[in-house]
């Protein structure tokens, strides 16, 4: 199977996002973009408020992920 490249910018999920393991809501550690855009392949953590967990997010232009 060839590998798929992508250039470009990829949007960022929501600010908050549900954990996975509790159902709390989790929000991004750190820096977000102001254009809400950043390179495919970009790691975003987050941090569940009700749990502590941290999700590491990659951002991905591929649907299939």
């Amino acid at each position: 199977m060839a590998e798929r490249r992508y250039s470009g910018a990829v949007r960022v999920p929501d600010p908050e996002i549900v954990c996975v393991d509790c159902g709390g809501t989790c929000y991004p550690l750190g820096w977000q973009p102001s254009d809400g855009e950043v390179p495919d392949g970009t790691v975003i953590p987050y941090r569940c408020r009700d749990c502590h967990d941290r999700w590491d997010v990659v951002i991905s232009s591929d649907d299939e992920v």
